[in-house]
């Protein structure tokens, strides 16, 4: 049943990171819930992060030679190379700092603001601006087939269809990995939300339920 009206106000600075392998729904999930909470802003400055990095790595092995070796251990990789969730915690960790400074940034302007992206991970952001005025949901797709439709449907000539084993065991190891950080939580601060079977007003009615009773348990 979709929720017609939201009979709570959303906090000033108020921040939702949204995680989840590729064909998950991140994107359009986050752009649904825009409209059903019109102060939000989506920040998709995650991935322009990465080519940032990435760029600016380049650009140091080519002026200062010197430094290659140095650099070349810290591995950011291009948005065509698909991640296990180890290789996803380790991009996550170097773009840690520069994803607190945008969330610092929108909580001192008063923005509630939207966060997706596949370097979102929960067990490494948690701790961000000590988790005040935060909810991590992870989008799960329980099996390959699912994953496989979902992409296809989004382009039938995704690189990523030929990869559907990594995604799925990749989105495996991040539902679990989000499990053991709800269980020793209990403010819907972590949660795990299984998006396979659910339609669109579906997902976001769980998330909106999320959200105000993560408001309500701290009393924002």
């Amino acid at each position: 049943m979709e929720i017609e009206n939201n009979n709570f106000d959303i906090p000033k600075g108020y921040i939702v990171m949204i995680s989840g392998v590729p064909g998950s729904g991140k994107t359009t999930i986050s752009y649904n819930l825009l409209k059903r909470f019109s102060d939000f802003r989506i920040i998709e400055e995650t991935d322009l992060m990465r080519e940032i990095l990435l760029g600016y790595n380049n650009f140091l092995k080519k002026t200062i030679p010197s430094v290659s070796g140095a650099i070349d251990n810290i591995k950011i990789t291009d948005h065509n190379i698909l991640l296990t969730l180890d290789e996803a915690k380790q991009q996550c960790r170097i773009m840690k700092c520069s994803i607190e400074k945008i969330v610092e940034r929108q909580k001192r302007k008063g923005i509630p603001s939207i966060i997706n992206g596949v370097h979102v991970i929960p067990s490494i952001l948690n701790g961000l601006c000590k988790n005040e005025k935060i909810i991590y949901i992870n989008l799960y797709v329980n099996n390959k087939e699912s994953i496989y439709k979902r992409i296809y449907n989004r382009n039938p000539n995704s690189y990523m269809l030929n990869n559907i084993e990594l995604i799925y065991q990749s989105g495996k190891d991040l539902f679990v990995d989000t499990m053991k950080l709800a269980e020793n939580n209990n403010s819907f601060l972590f949660n795990n939300i299984d998006v396979t079977d659910l339609t669109i007003n579906e997902t976001i009615n769980k998330i909106i339920y999320l959200i105000e009773k993560n408001i309500l348990s701290n009393s924002y």
